[in-house]
């Protein structure tokens, strides 16, 4: 009769290698098998939002010309130059413009054949202030309005010998253009108010109707703070239009148009 304690020995070790086994072939595989993620999801801190890309938008080639829009910019305005000239003693006589330039050197050169010989007190800070024997000679900037009111003048005058002149100046109605009223692109006209002590240049413009509409647009605001009484329109030098008036407390004043060409380089 065989040993039951031999065989329960030989049972128990071929349970103990298989449960080994068992155990080795599942250690394996735990090991080869792929992480699995953790069931709490961890959030990264997000720096900035995320950006949303248009299905048809094709992405930018840095090599690709750019098309860029066209910019209009507005047209250059033209510099000029006037010079002034005022009397001895000062704010006695109503100043006189001498003529217009269209660089420094030129106005400056201007300033010297006219007498300047040295810098005013105020003119040796910018330069824009001579002295000269009998007065002071002031060179001041503009720039050429081209765009304002138009105006006609007065259909009928006469001349400062009494004599009947021809006017050039356009009728009412009539049909302006840009250009200078002559026809000469190098002819600009000062509107100018002139009063008993001084007169003052309101600007400087390519059209001569342009210019006598700033003067009577001038003469309206003047009409704001004082009464206009005696009020004449004529012809004065060079046939230009002009409007005198008397304003009340601040004596006679003088709108008037004056001509000139533009002296040097072009």
């Amino acid at each position: 009769m065989p040993n039951d304690t031999g065989v329960v020995t030989i049972c128990g070790y071929a349970k103990t290698k298989y449960e080994e086994r068992v155990e080795d072939k599942t250690r394996k595989r735990s090991s080869s098998a792929p992480a699995t993620p953790s069931r709490t999801p961890k959030y990264g801190k997000l720096h900035k939002p995320p950006s949303v890309h248009s299905f048809h938008e094709r992405p930018r080639n840095r090599l690709q010309k750019r098309h860029t829009s066209t910019i209009l910019l507005p047209r250059p305005t033209l510099d000029l130059f006037l010079l002034e000239y005022e009397t001895y003693p000062y704010k006695t006589r109503p100043s006189e413009f001498l003529g217009v330039y269209s660089t420094l050197n030129s106005v400056t050169l201007a300033a010297f054949k006219h007498g300047a010989y040295t810098f005013s007190r105020e003119g040796i800070l910018d330069g824009s202030e001579y002295l000269s024997p009998t007065g002071r000679i002031k060179i001041i900037s503009l720039s050429i309005q081209r765009t304002g009111a138009k105006a006609a003048g007065p259909e009928r005058s006469r001349d400062l010998d009494g004599g009947p002149v021809r006017l050039d100046i356009p009728h009412p109605g009539a049909q302006l253009q840009d250009l200078p009223s002559n026809g000469k692109k190098n002819m600009v006209y000062l509107a100018i108010r002139q009063g008993p002590h001084e007169a003052i240049c309101i600007g400087v413009f390519l059209d001569k109707s342009v210019a006598w509409g700033a003067c009577l647009k001038d003469k309206a605001y003047c009409a704001l703070s004082f009464t206009l009484r005696d009020e004449e329109k004529g012809i004065g030098l060079n046939n230009m239009p002009q409007v005198t008036s008397r304003l009340v407390g601040s004596g006679r004043h003088v709108w008037r148009v004056e001509e000139h060409a533009i002296e040097g380089p072009g």
